[in-house]
């Protein structure tokens, strides 16, 4: 059965993923307490890992269809294993909250239902931070970096978890692509952590936070840490550098290693990223001024550092927005569409995907004055295909449509229609930060049970791009999955003796 190759792939994931759990477990073991639940949870993953693997079957030849199935089954494993720690350790006894905390950390939307961070061992809140770095890159795009019996179709696994249209970027061998932008992750990574440690951060929370800030994912180690930020410009300043780096394309960092800053700013993505950023800050920073009582300066630190935190899904707040003038809460909420550069560790729709859809309508608005006009996309000087510009148009539909169903259905749960609007906003942007009872003086404890999951649903759809799990959902996808298939049997021709009389 074709479904053999999938578990037999999945099983590999999960044991490598199973790992990352003995992590808190020996952080616990020196630093605090022996913490069962990890080691509960190491050994359930990876029996489940072990399982799959053994009964699975290898292959090297992989369709986008398996690509699909593995990395959906692989992201909802991981969260569900994830989530056991949290469950067993008693942290959060309710098991639709640990589900919502693992996944909040495994999408990197850092959405928390724990009341205090305060109150709970040192483990778990290193292990919420892990699950924000490991998913911020990918899972599948970490454990391509290192298996290599996969052959050239294991580019179907990235595209399958990553399906932002992009052309202009193409390297040879697709492990090569993944050990690089892991490289380039943990450089960025390593740098933010001396960073914060030369600026004064504590070793723990510097750990934490360089999880949190590389992988745009929220968690943060305490509650004190927002005030060490708002205190100290020299760690604001890291952290909205970071924060904005995350954003661009991991991709394009590694070109400008290659050949330079130049081709940073010869990205017509990046470009408009930064520009977008631009904008958004100067009318957050202008609302504070002019609409509230905070100085220019106040405004300009609290506006350009939610603004990029919204936009990014970085997902931390300085100060409460909640009490800001209407023009600088609608241009948060704006910026939680928007998200970075394909190729980042952030949500939302992505830059090139409003590129695309920009460049389109001008295109048919011309055409609609010259019907005979003849004129295809470009981005950075290379065509566009059209099935991409289909894709961009589709997942626009798609998102703005699974964007209204959840609201409706959080709606339904009791939570006023704007604060469903914007619970959303940022759930399916991946995010983490909400207005009203879900914002930064709020809990998304609040929510009720079904809340959670239709929550729990966008965050996936969310950082795996809809189609990924959308696409498992059509009866087409399984055909001939489950069917055995037939061994090839070799009939073996014997030779013709001719006889020549002579």
């Amino acid at each position: 059965m074709r479904i053999q190759i999938v578990m037999r792939l999945v099983g590999q994931l999960m044991l490598i993923v199973s790992l990352t759990m003995l992590v808190p477990f020996f952080y616990g073991i020196i630093f605090e307490d022996i913490f069962i639940s990890f080691l509960i949870s190491t050994i359930a993953a990876a029996s489940v890992g072990g399982l799959l693997y053994y009964y699975g079957e290898n292959s090297r030849s992989y369709s986008l269809r398996d690509g699909f199935l593995t990395v959906g089954s692989t992201w909802i494993l991981v969260s569900l294993f994830a989530a056991l720690p949290f469950y067993f350790g008693g942290i959060l006894p309710n098991f639709i909250d640990a589900l919502f905390e693992s996944v909040s950390g495994i999408t990197a939307t850092g959405a928390s239902v724990i009341p205090d961070i305060d109150d709970i061992p040192q483990a778990y809140v290193l292990w919420r931070s892990l699950t924000n770095w490991l998913g911020g890159m990918g899972i599948i795009v970490l454990v391509l970096a290192f298996l290599k019996n996969l052959g050239a179709d294991s580019a179907h696994l990235f595209n399958a978890e990553a399906s932002v249209p992009r052309p202009g970027i193409v390297m040879p061998r697709i492990q090569s692509v993944a050990l690089k932008l892991w490289k380039i992750y943990l450089i960025f990574s390593a740098i933010c952590f001396v960073a914060l440690l030369l600026a004064g951060m504590s070793l723990f929370d510097a750990v934490n936070m360089t999880f949190s800030i590389i992988a745009t994912g929220g968690y943060t180690p305490n509650t004190g840490v927002a005030e060490i930020y708002a205190n100290n410009g020299y760690i604001r300043f890291i952290l909205i550098t970071f924060m904005i780096l995350a954003g661009g394309n991991f991709a394009v960092y590694y070109n400008v290693f290659q050949q330079g800053f130049k081709s940073l700013w010869e990205d017509f993505e990046y470009r408009m990223y930064l520009m977008i950023l631009a904008i958004g800050a100067t009318f957050v920073v202008l609302s504070l001024t002019f609409q509230s009582k905070l100085s220019v300066w106040e405004s300009i630190n609290m506006g350009s550092f939610m603004l990029v935190s919204m936009q990014t899904g970085s997902g931390l707040s300085f100060g409460n927005y909640d009490q800001w003038p209407p023009l600088g809460q609608m241009m948060l909420f704006t910026s939680t569409f928007f998200g970075g550069c394909s190729g980042s560790t952030t949500g939302g729709i992505k830059i090139i995907r409003f590129i695309i859809l920009i460049k389109s309508s001008l295109i048919y608005l011309r055409k609609a004055i010259h019907p005979d006009l003849v004129q295809s996309i470009t981005i950075n000087g290379k065509p566009m295909p059209n099935k991409w510009v289909q894709l961009a148009q589709e997942f626009f539909f798609l998102y703005l449509t699974i964007f209204a169903i959840s609201a409706l259905c959080i709606s339904a749960t009791g939570i006023p229609f704007g604060e469903s609007i914007q619970c959303v906003a940022g759930i399916l942007g991946n995010v983490g930060l909400g207005f009203g009872t879900l914002g930064p003086s709020g809990s998304f404890a609040v929510l009720h049970p079904f809340a959670k999951i239709v929550c729990l649903v966008d965050m996936l759809l969310g950082r795996l791009e809809l189609f990924t799990l959308l696409v498992l959902l059509h009866p087409d996808f399984w055909q001939g999955y489950f069917v055995k298939r037939r061994k090839k049997s070799y009939k073996i021709m014997r030779p013709v003796q001719s006889h020549r009389h002579f």
